[in-house]
């Protein structure tokens, strides 16, 4: 189980003293065709005033993580002299660079082991959220080697396409399967985790089975019971897959970084 607390002024006070401690991984290898972009790479692209990778950052930050780490691949120079090593941005970025970043972003996440010692975030660098999510998320305190995935239950929400999104059943308090095909779900992935160690078992088990997607070693703690659903569906939060996502995430008033 994981306990969440939603308490008192006191009680926040000692949980931002937390965050600040916390590190999160940001996902930003791949290619990203389906938006058709010519000119950058994706995390670079601008979606109101600001490169997507930027809102991710600033949105860590102003929930108390000033220590991340990017996962870069297709275009790493680009990327990385762009955000260079966070400074301009009031943070500490490390770079872990992965040469099979054409593959699963299962490879991406398993570059970043030797870097983690502790729980820690994982996001996407081009799935957008407002603070509210960062602040749930660092609320939680993970017990027993279980890790969370944040999910979004509204599953006619404008922000998601359904056909391609990965997919979450949950039944009582644990997911129970998740992936772009199953059948039966009541949820989707939203991208954002609060991550054990233990993902890095199950990412090596994945991948040593020819699976090297995220959702094959979330399979893999999921049958586990080592993962748990965080509910944000009141949330506001997007996948920017292609040009449609795009101009939605265009449209949506983010709150201030």
């Amino acid at each position: 189980m994981y306990k969440y607390n939603k308490q008192s002024r006191g009680s926040l006070r000692r949980n931002s003293g937390e965050a600040r401690k916390m590190e999160a991984l940001i996902i930003a290898a791949g290619r990203g065709i389906r938006l058709n972009h010519h000119f950058s790479p994706k995390p670079l692209v601008m979606v109101n005033g600001h490169r997507m990778i930027e809102h991710i950052i600033l949105k860590a930050k102003k929930a108390g993580i000033d220590r991340l780490r990017i996962v870069v691949g297709f275009k790493a120079e680009q990327i990385m002299q762009t955000t260079g090593t966070g400074e301009n941005l009031g943070v500490k970025i490390d770079y872990i660079y992965n040469p099979e970043w054409q593959k699963g972003n299962g490879i991406s996440v398993l570059a970043a082991k030797e870097h983690f010692r502790d729980k820690f975030v994982l996001l996407m660098a081009d799935h957008l959220f407002d603070r509210g999510i960062m602040d749930k998320v660092l609320k939680v305190q993970l017990e027993d080697s279980r890790s969370i995935l944040c999910v979004d239950r509204n599953l006619s929400g404008e922000h998601i396409n359904i056909e391609d999104a990965t997919k979450v059943w949950i039944n009582g308090d644990k997911i129970r399967n998740i992936g772009k095909r199953i059948t039966k779900y009541n949820a989707v992935d939203t991208g954002i985790f609060l991550y054990h160690q233990s993902v890095f078992d199950a990412l090596e088990e994945s991948i040593a089975g020819g699976k090297d997607s995220l959702s094959d070693a979330n399979q893999i703690l999921s049958d586990r019971g080592k993962l748990l659903p965080l509910d944000v569906t009141d949330h506001i939060w997007i996948d920017v897959d292609d040009k449609e996502a795009f101009f939605k995430a265009k449209d949506i008033v983010w709150d201030e970084i």
